[in-house]
C-alpha cells in the first residue's frame, strides 16, 4: 500500500477493525500490513520491511490454528534473489497449514506477461524453482488474467500477474473450499486479490450483518430532505450518548431506504466489477479501451 505504517494503524477503527500491523517498506514511499476482525486472534510470529508472518485462530470454529504470510517481492530484478531465499528460510519455521499472499513482483510461466517485449525466462525459473522446493501450490484465479498494468500507452504497455495466493497441501486439507479472485482497482495500478476460505467446520454464531453507508445516496434529490426531517424528530440526550442515539436513529432510517432506491450497494459494486474485468480482459496487448475508462467512472461514483 502506498500509505504508512502509521496510517494503518490509524484505520483500524475506522474500518471497524479488531487489530491491525504495518511495517514501512525499504526504500518505498508506503507499508506493508494487515487488519483482522474480532472473529479471528492474531499472534505476530515474525515481520521484516518486506513480509509479515503471523499465527491465525477463528475463534467462532473449533479447528485448529493456520499461519499466513504477508509477503512483497523485491521490485528489482537484480535483488529477487535474495526474496527467493527469504521465502526458503520462512519455509524452514516448523508450521503446518500455510498460506502466502502478495505481491512477489515476478511471473511463474510467460503467459502471465502481457508485453511487446518478452520477460526474461531465468527470472521466472528462479521463481518456479522456490516454489517447488517448498511445497506452494498456486491456488488459481478467477477475473482478469493479470494482476498489474503499468497504465502506459502502445508498445510501453505491460500487464502481469504478479500478485497471488500460494499454500501448501495441509492448508488445502483444512480449507475444503479455498476461491481466489482479482479485482480490478479503479486507482491503484494492481488489482486487489481476494482469497475466499471455508474450513469444514460449523459456526458457533452467525455475526450481525453490517451497516454500510453509500456515499452514492446523497446524488438522490430526497437526500437531504430525508436527513433533516429524521434528524429533526430525533428526541435524544445531550453528550456524546446523545450523539450515538441520534445516529443510530438515523441509520435506522437510511439503512432501508438506500439500497431500495439505489439497489443493494454491495451487488452494484459487484456488477459494475465484473463488467470491468470483461473490459479490462478485452484491452491485453492494447490501450485501454474506451467503455473501460466509461466504467472506471462508473465503478468510482459507487464506491465514493
Amino acid at each position: 500500500t502506498k500509505i504508512r505504517a502509521k496510517r494503518v494503524e490509524d484505520l483500524q477503527s475506522s474500518l471497524g477493525f479488531a487489530g491491525s500491523f504495518a511495517v514501512d517498506s525499504a526504500g518505498l514511499s508506503g507499508s506493508i500490513g494487515m487488519f483482522w476482525s474480532r472473529d479471528v486472534s492474531v499472534e505476530l510470529k515474525n515481520y521484516s520491511q518486506r513480509h509479515i508472518d503471523v499465527l491465525v485462530t477463528n475463534k467462532l470454529l473449533n479447528s485448529p490454528p493456520w499461519r499466513f504470510t504477508s509477503f512483497y517481492g523485491a521490485p528489482r530484478a537484480e535483488e529477487r534473489h535474495h526474496s527467493w531465499r527469504f521465502l526458503r528460510s520462512l519455509h524452514a519455521i516448523p508450521h503446518d497449514a500455510w498460506l502466502c499472499m502478495g505481491d512477489f513482483n515476478e511471473t511463474l510461466y510467460s503467459n502471465e506477461h502481457f508485453s511487446h517485449a518478452a520477460r526474461p525466462e531465468r527470472q521466472m525459473r528462479a521463481f518456479r524453482e522456490v516454489t517447488n522446493d517448498i511445497s506452494f501450490q498456486d491456488l488459481g484465479w478467477s477475473g482478469t488474467a493479470y494482476t498489474w498494468d503499468n497504465r502506459q500507452s502502445g508498445v510501453d504497455n505491460v500487464k502481469a500477474r504478479l500478485d497471488r495466493a500460494f499454500a501448501n497441501e495441509n492448508f488445502r486439507q483444512q480449507f475444503q473450499y479455498i476461491r481466489v479472485q482479482h479485482l480490478s482497482s479503479v486507482e491503484s495500478d494492481h488489482c486487489f486479490v481476494v482469497a475466499e476460505i471455508k474450513e469444514t467446520f460449523k459456526s458457533r454464531s452467525r455475526a450481525k450483518k453490517q451497516f454500510r453507508y453509500g456515499n452514492v445516496w446523497q446524488t438522490h434529490s430526497d437526500y437531504d430532505r430525508l436527513v433533516s426531517d429524521t434528524w429533526r424528530g430525533i428526541q435524544c440526550g445531550s453528550g456524546l450518548q446523545g450523539i450515538a442515539s441520534a445516529l443510530g436513529e438515523l441509520q435506522a432510517t437510511l439503512e432501508p431506504w438506500g439500497p431500495k432506491e439505489f439497489g443493494c450497494l454491495t451487488r452494484r459494486v459487484g456488477q459494475l466489477q465484473k463488467k470491468l474485468d470483461r473490459l479490462r480482459s478485452l484491452s491485453i496487448g492494447r490501450d485501454p479501451l474506451e467503455a473501460e475508462q466509461s466504467m472506471v467512472k462508473k465503478l468510482m461514483e459507487a464506491l465514493h
